[in-house]
This record gives C-alpha cells, structure tokens and sequence, in this order.
C-alpha cells in the first residue's frame, strides 16, 4: 500500500461543469496528461484543497505548521492523507511513493516564498504538472518563475488566477512524443548501395538529443520482401502525446511507401513529415506534398512546397566535430565526382595543379565499393586545413557537405551560392570563390596566411555549432508538429 491507497470522493472533473476558469483548465490538464495524484504543500485553511478535490483524485496534503495539518484532517477525514512537515524534507522523503505523474499544487499560504522555491526540485524532471500559488501581493513571483524555469526549461508556463484573486504559475512539461522513420534502408535495383546515410543524418541525430523515442521502418525492405508495410508499425503508438511519422522517398523508386499508406497512418493521430533530399533536381510528386503536414527540405531555401520549412541537413556530433588532429591536408576536395559535370570539370583541372596542394578524395554513400566508415569520412575534414564545396549540378542546392565541414572545424571554401549565404556571412565565416583561377588564388592566399584562416575557420566553426546544430534542427522540427511543451498545451488550450 501507498499513500495514495486512500479512498478518494468520486467527484470527478466533471463536477466542474461549464467553464470553470483556473480549475477548468487544471481539470483538462489532469485529463490530458493523464495524471494520478494531487501533491499539495501549504494546505493553510484547507479552502484551496477543497477546490481541488473537484478534479477527482487522491490527495496528499503537506505543511509545516500544525494548525493547518489540524484543520486539514478534520475537513478531509480518511479521504485524503495529511501530513506535518517541513514540504520539501516530506517529499524528498516520499519521493519513491509518490506517483511521478502528479499534479503538484506548491502554494504559499503566508509561508516564505524560498520554501516553495525549494519544493520544486523535488518533482521528477519533465514529469506531471506544476501549480504554484501565491499569495496576493507576493512581489518575487519573477524570482519563483526563474527558478522554475532553471528546474526544468522544456516546461511551458502560464500565468493564471485563482478564483480568491491569488497568482497562479502552471508548469506543463513537454509531450511523450515518439518518432517513427519510415526510410530507405538500401534498395535492391541498386545493388551495391549500402546502409542510407539517413539512418545517421536522421535517425542518430534524433537519438543524441533525447527529445524522443523512435522506431525505423524500411520500406524498400518490407517491398522487396513481397509484404506490405505494417500499419501498426507506422501509427501512432499508445502512450505517446504526439507521434511523428518521418519519411524519405528513394528517388522515383517503386519500393517507396504509397499516399494511401500515409494516410491511413494519419487517421490515427500521427503527423506527416517529409523529408527531402535533391528535391531541387527531382519529379514533382505532388501527392506526397499534400499528405505531409510538413515538408522539410534539407537542399535549398527557396524551394515552394505546401507546409515548406527549407532547413540544412542535421549531422551526427559524435563523428562531425572537431577533435583538435593536426591539420596535415592543406586542401581536400572530398565525395562524388563521377555523375557531376561542375566536379567533373574542376577536378580534371585540380589534378593538374601545381600551384596549390588539393588532396581529391572520391567517395560515395551510395557504393559500398567506395564508400568511407563515417569515422574516416568526417577525419577527412578533421585532419584539412581548407576543404572545397561544390554546390552547383543542374542548380545550386545547400549541401550537408557544407556542415560537414564547418562542423569538424575546416574552413570552408565555396562556390557563390545564396542558400549558404543564407546560413553564414561570406569572406567572415566561410570563404567564397567564382571561377576556377579565383578558387586557386584564394586556396593559396588563406595557406600562405594561417591566422587569418584559423580565425575564418573558427567563426563558421562556432557558427554551425550554437545555430546548426542537430539539437536545433530537432526541436524545430517537433515544434512545429505540436511536440514542444508550447507548441502542445497552447494547441490544446486555445
């Protein structure tokens, strides 16, 4: 038995009827959140208490003083547990009790404003809802607020008044949101393509951040394999708030997922993003545009797609950083050249070059037979002084290879490209060039002035890091699918 095993007024949230203001709001909360308990400090006269006990719920009741304690239990009886004590010695002592998902109600009641600062530690981070009462007139409701927000920044707050006229704080913490990806993982028409690189763009980056649970799904799989894709793979699973289903397509592929599918996956709550790749260059594929509640397109920013958030490609911090190797390489040019006339050309003239040392480093995430571990691909950049981005075939896209660079502490010199100088301030964070004579001149000036590219370097390095970052990309994307605390409870509410 806990101390929650108290027989509770079956009353309900229903008993609120209409709209009830403050404790109409709390009621939807504890629907929402499917919350289990109340946990109140500070019971004072019990009038705050009796209020609550409308929502339905067992109740323990806390305070230091043993003329509310008194009172308290002569109101409530056996219906709720009352307990004396100093609020946060008494939760941090029943803290393995407790229900983690609880409405914890901190109020005031003529005790010092530190003690229900103190209290807000004691709840479980990014757990239940927090309510903090106090009194009229209180002047440090900001410094309640700031310490709040120290406890837990994920949390939405809003500013609310009890129907006594007192200020009210309601702290709703960020929805249970899973992803699931429903990606490429190879395709058999191509046969020497290995693991996609989305499962470390997309899928790793998701992981690092912790912002959600997540499950794969290939679809190239499951088709090749002559069975469809498992509906309940793809919808959304019990016990998440808001479930993101993000998809790539294969280029024109028939082993890709239908608009029926998607759908379907729909219907049951889950949100649509699409994430595309080359979208520049390829078919219009109008039916995915519209199913998707998002399309995130990760290769320019000017791109019109229904729902468009053009935004660059994510990388995976364990492999692109910078891990202080010597710099050894004056100048790479590093990916696939093979099928890229603006490559093709340059590097038939960069092999031939004898004014600047430009190391050309062939690989391919699409062939196993060439590909690099991604390790060793990203030590490339790790170990270059200057690193090359080409950026224009059929148009001029914004290359992940630009973060690539950036993100393991190269300095980046590129074509004229306005979706990079979107991101970053040219000639101060990267280096632009025009032709091919500019593209040498200007690799030879920054080798032969070392301060002056170690400090370029280091701005687009510090650049990609505090605003491209995969952190940055992920709560961007959930945000605007309703899995921010904001973007959820202010849906809900309003």
């Amino acid at each position: 038995m806990t101390l929650l095993d108290q027989p509770a007024r079956p009353t309900g949230a229903d008993l609120l009827g209409g709209d009830a203001g403050w404790l109409g709001r709390l009621a939807g909360i504890v629907s929402r959140l499917r919350l289990q308990a109340v946990v109140h400090t500070g019971c004072g006269d019990g009038a705050l208490a009796a209020e609550l006990e409308a929502l339905g719920l067992p109740m323990v009741l806390v305070d230091v003083r043993p003329e509310p304690v008194r009172a308290a239990r002569a109101r409530f009886g056996a219906r709720h547990r009352v307990l004396q004590g100093r609020p946060a010695r008494v939760l941090a002592d029943l803290r393995r009790q407790l229900p983690r998902d609880s409405l914890w109600v901190f109020a005031s009641s003529g005790l010092p404003t530190p003690t229900v600062r103190d209290e807000i530690f004691q709840v479980a981070r990014g757990r239940g809802a927090i309510a903090i009462v106090l009194d009229r007139g209180v002047p440090d409701l900001a410094a309640v607020q700031d310490q709040l927000l120290r406890w837990s920044p994920d949390h939405h707050v809003e500013y609310l008044v009890t129907a006594g006229g007192a200020p009210l704080l309601l702290a709703l913490p960020r929805p249970r949101v899973h992803v699931t990806f429903l990606i490429e993982k190879y395709t058999h028409e191509y046969g020497k393509s290995g693991p996609s690189i989305n499962l470390d763009n997309l899928v790793a980056t998701l992981d690092e951040t912790g912002l959600a649970s997540w499950n794969v799904v290939h679809y190239d799989e499951c088709f090749h394999e002559g069975r469809r894709i498992p509906s309940a793979a793809i919808s959304k699973p019990e016990g998440a708030d808001v479930h993101v289903l993000a998809c790539t397509l294969h280029y024109h592929s028939r082993a890709n997922p239908s608009v029926e599918e998607l759908r379907a996956a729909r219907a049951t709550g889950s949100r649509v993003a699409f994430f595309w790749l080359d979208k520049q260059i390829s078919r219009s594929t109008p039916g995915y545009y519209e199913v998707a509640d998002l399309n995130v397109v990760l290769d320019g920013n000017d791109f019109e797609l229904p729902n468009a958030w053009p935004i660059y490609t994510p990388k995976n911090p364990r492999f692109f950083h910078d891990p202080g190797l010597p710099r050894d390489i004056d100048v790479s040019l590093v990916g696939e050249v093979r099928y890229l006339s603006q490559r093709r050309a340059i590097v038939d003239r960069l092999r031939q070059e004898t004014r600047v040392d430009v190391r050309l480093f062939g690989t391919s995430a699409a062939d196993t037979g060439r590909a690099l571990s991604i390790p060793d691909y990203a030590r490339l950049f790790q170990t270059s002084k200057i690193s090359l981005a080409m950026t224009k075939d059929a148009v001029r896209q914004l290359k992940g290879r630009v973060f690539e660079i950036l993100h393991c502490g190269a300095m980046l010199l590129c074509d004229r490209n306005h979706h990079v100088s979107h991101y970053l301030e040219p000639m101060v964070e990267y280096v632009t060039y025009g032709d091919y004579e500019d593209l040498v001149a200007k690799a030879r000036y920054y080798l032969d002035h070392e301060d002056e590219r170690a400090a370029i370097a280091r701005a687009g390095h510090a650049r990609v890091k505090s605003h491209y970052d995969h952190r940055t990309f992920w709560n961007g994307i959930l945000a605007r699918l309703g899995g921010s605390a904001a973007a959820f409870h202010l849906g809900e509410a309003r």
